[in-house]
């Protein structure tokens, strides 16, 4: 009976904001449905002012943020640990806590842990409900796929990889500029640029087709972390949803050539 009321409270909570319940309330154990109202109420208390009641990105701050915010429903995370481009946990737990630094979105240091993974597992369900819309667009009409299966379709499709290890290289290391700027060449400076500014280029296009700023390395300012083993990340991970691909080519030495490399551009030592 209380995993019942509490089931029907969540899918009623959800539907004022026209975000669907997970799969069955009625079958949710009672502590994932107090963790998922719980999520709710802090989604709307620190998220929905910019990413919208149900996280469609158009929430009533976001007409006044020079950086839109992340449509969580039909956008994929930018800052992630794994190479298929979903995020973990600990990812989205970062994002929220820290923040994304000269971007537009605030830390959040006053949440307590299990408050920070309950708000991560909220959105992580509300991008799980944006791939379940387009699925069910996409399979109308299809009598041979039920919604069972496409409920399992979306659920894979939020499922994160092993996260990368960014192990430091080892003693024998040696950072050679020569090594990083060929490198960078190759690999960096179609979209950066040369010198690492990204002036004077076309500004790239992301998977929704809308133009992006391309980043200016020299200047030091990186939204996903400037230490070095976020830069490791965005570098041998990618940046979803944009043209910057996993680096999966590359041996981990290479890696850590362009990340100083990058560090160098940025004036750090």
């Amino acid at each position: 009976m209380v995993v019942g009321a509490i089931g029907l409270a969540f899918s009623v909570t959800l539907s004022q904001t026209a975000c669907r319940a997970p799969v069955s309330t009625a079958s949710i154990a009672t502590t994932e449905a107090i963790a998922s109202l719980e999520g709710h109420s802090l989604f709307t208390a620190h998220c929905a002012a910019c990413h919208g009641a149900t996280g469609g990105g158009r929430g009533p701050a976001a007409i006044a943020l020079s950086v839109a915010p992340r449509d969580f429903r039909h956008e994929r995370f930018r800052y992630v640990s794994t190479l298929n481009g979903v995020p973990t946990e600990e990812d989205l737990i970062q994002s929220i806590r820290y923040g994304r630094r000269f971007g537009e979105m605030p830390a959040n240091p006053q949440l307590t842990d299990a408050e920070l993974r309950t708000l991560a597992l909220y959105v992580k369900e509300i991008q799980r409900l944006g791939w379940l819309d387009v699925l069910r667009e996409e399979f109308a009409g299809d009598e041979d796929t039920s919604p069972d299966e496409l409920e399992e379709i979306s659920h894979i499709r939020v499922r994160p990889r092993d996260p990368i290890h960014v192990v430091r290289p080892d003693r024998g290391f040696q950072r050679d500029l020569d090594t990083g700027r060929e490198l960078y060449a190759a690999n960096c400076a179609s979209c950066h640029g040369p010198t690492g500014r990204g002036d004077n280029l076309d500004k790239p296009l992301d998977e929704q087709g809308k133009p992006i700023s391309v980043r200016d390395l020299t200047s030091g300012e990186f939204r996903g972390g400037a230490n070095v083993e976020e830069i490791y990340k965005r570098i041998r991970c990618g940046v979803p949803g944009t043209p910057m691909s996993a680096a999966v080519a590359l041996t981990d030495e290479e890696v850590w050539q362009l990340v100083y490399y990058v560090r160098y551009l940025a004036g750090r030592k």
